[in-house]
């Protein structure tokens, strides 16, 4: 007699869901990196980023259909917070293998592009930052990749929970039709 297979929790969701998003946020993120160095990578960075909300969309919905309409709103929540935490890891191991050791000068780089950008405006707010900068990059003071990684983690994280929190909500509004499709 052959068994039904179990439904997936919204932890075990969350998580298969959250490495789709951990490649896209990388995929985001590297193009949004990239455009220092070739500026119309900042275009689809962008339209790349503003995706994040359609798929974590796409994500809770499917979820919500699948559980025929029946998935509380505190559920489809957990399972984004759950989505993004998962997401931040897979976006951190990437982002740190790359800033420790496939590009390890991209700060400073970063970093010397900003002092000349803020030093060209001619504003003298920007000049003085352009200063704060030229501090750094002259006494080699960059934050280091760790501190970057983890900084960029929390910051998936949090603002991913709170996107979560307004998908999740919106995600069950859409009646689930009866055959169950979305």
């Amino acid at each position: 007699m052959r068994q039904e297979p179990k439904p997936k929790t919204i932890y075990a969701r969350g998580a298969d869901d959250g490495l789709w998003m951990g490649l896209y946020i990388t995929a985001a993120v590297a193009l949004i990196g990239g455009s220092v160095a070739v500026p119309v990578l900042s275009i689809p960075g962008f339209a790349a980023a503003l995706g994040v909300p359609f798929l974590t969309y796409f994500f809770l919905r499917r979820t919500h259909v699948a559980a025929h309409g029946m998935t509380v709103f505190s559920a489809l929540w957990m399972q984004g917070i759950v989505m993004f935490a998962c997401a931040s890891l897979i976006f951190g191991a990437i982002a740190f293998v790359y800033l420790r050791y496939v590009n390890p000068g991209f700060v400073a780089m970063v970093f010397e592009y900003l002092a000349d950008f803020y030093r060209q405006t001619g504003d003298e707010g920007a000049g003085a930052l352009a200063d704060e900068l030229q501090t750094v990059i002259d006494k080699n003071a960059y934050p280091r990749p760790a501190v970057i990684v983890i900084g960029e983690m929390w910051s998936v994280m949090f603002s991913g929970s709170l996107l979560s929190m307004v998908v999740g909500a919106l995600a069950r509004i859409k009646r689930v039709p009866v055959s169950g499709g979305m």
